[in-house]
């Protein structure tokens, strides 16, 4: 059997042959051009595959980046408010110590209130700082809104309590929980609260803070209260009043009345230590009660302003203030101290984050380019071959089109 074929049949096998290895070689100079090996999924369906997870994944991350800047800036902000709000806390802390002296007159108490009013004032602009979006870094989860708002009963949050967060997968804070940073100190001595209660025009009595004697011994659940009530100033009788605000005698009728000196520690009650010291006045009242998380930077000084602007604030009642203000500033600066260390500790974990949020891109970039770019030595080879592929094909059509039977006839 034999075959004939056509000299025209020949030519356009030769001519289809020179157009794939045309198209292969600008492709292969493309790719050297580009550095791309794939540059679309058909090129490579496995590789482009593995290109496009890695992309996506660097997305991601690069978009964690930017949270985390976000996060660090708001972190730096509240860190260094605080640190100011500290301060300010401790010359307050300072003022106060000095108002216990002894030759201060209604004037000079009164310039101390002015001072602590303009501490006050200085406190209030610092809790509603905002940063350079003009976010409230204090408003909680309500940045958009001024979270502290001065009224006639005090400084109220207006914000929404927890912080707002700048990733839903990684703890990145954009603000902090203003209410607990600025009005959620723990009252009295961290433990228990002590404080007067109807208290004589004439009487000097006034109340310490106190401490723990004995923490196994506490007897103090959440509602309970111990009030200690003078039958005159040298006496007084004590009461514990239950949750539901039933009362009775502590630790029972014979037991109840005790003696009082002045400025002697009182123990009469399970694993708390305490003094009382001035002259009571029959009928005067001092309660101790469970500490709770809402001590105020603001109810902390504005009690004690009330009490130094009152030119006819007795004695008592101005070593109260000046004991119950210090107890209370100290607990407001301790609480504030944590916060800040919570803001110290967050940038060093977002340090630590940004370390490995920039190792995860760079991983991801080498995915990328693995499956990607393209092997300078090996495609200058694949170009060069492709180069004398396509000179040979070109020289074989050349040829071909000189063997035309014509050709013959006309020679």
């Amino acid at each position: 059997m034999s075959y004939r074929i056509a000299s025209a049949q020949s030519r356009d096998s030769s001519l289809i042959a020179l157009q794939r290895h045309e198209k292969s070689l600008s492709e292969a100079r493309e790719r050297l051009i580009s550095g791309r090996r794939v540059d679309k999924p058909s090129d490579d369906p496995a590789a482009a595959a593995r290109a496009e997870r890695a992309r996506v994944n660097q997305t991601r991350s690069e978009g964690l980046l930017r949270s985390m800047e976000a996060s660090r800036t708001a972190m730096s902000l509240a860190e260094s408010t605080m640190g100011g709000a500290i301060e300010l806390l401790q010359g307050a802390r300072e003022t106060l110590v000095g108002a216990g002296n002894g030759i201060y007159n209604a004037a000079d108490r009164t310039s101390l209130a002015e001072s602590l009013k303009h501490v006050r004032g200085e406190l209030l602009r610092l809790a509603n700082t905002t940063d350079t979006g003009d976010h409230y870094i204090f408003g909680g989860q309500a940045a958009e809104r001024v979270p502290f708002v001065d009224t006639a009963g005090g400084v109220v949050f207006n914000g929404v309590a927890e912080s707002a967060q700048g990733s839903l997968d990684e703890a990145l804070p954009l603000t902090l929980d203003g209410e607990a940073a600025w009005l959620g100190a723990r009252s009295g001595n961290g433990v228990f609260k002590t404080a007067p209660g109807n208290l004589g025009a004439s009487s000097t009595a006034w109340i310490g803070a106190g401490s723990v004697s004995n923490p196994s011994a506490l007897e103090l659940g959440a509602g309970e209260s111990y009030a200690l009530t003078f039958s005159d100033s040298s006496t007084y009788t004590v009461t514990r009043i239950a949750a539901d605000g039933s009362s009775s005698p502590y630790p029972d009728a014979a037991g109840s009345t005790r003696a009082y000196v002045s400025g002697q520690a009182i123990t009469a009650l399970p694993g708390m230590s305490f003094a009382i010291s001035g002259t009571p006045q029959a009928g005067d009242v001092f309660t101790v009660e469970p500490s709770t998380e809402d001590l105020s930077v603001f109810d902390a000084l504005d009690k004690v302003i009330s009490v130094l602007s009152d030119k006819s604030a007795g004695s008592g009642a101005l070593d109260q203030a000046r004991n119950s203000g210090l107890r209370d500033i100290d607990q407001v600066l301790s609480n504030l101290q944590m916060m800040r260390s919570r803001s110290g500790d967050t940038l060093n974990r977002l340090d630590g984050f940004e370390s490995r949020t920039d190792s995860r891109i760079e991983a991801d970039q080498v995915i990328r380019s693995k499956a990607e770019d393209l092997d300078l030595a090996e495609a200058i080879s694949d170009l060069s071959t492709k180069e004398t592929v396509y000179q040979a094909a070109l020289k074989s059509y050349a040829t071909m089109g000189k063997m035309s039977l014509f050709d013959y006839i006309g020679t």
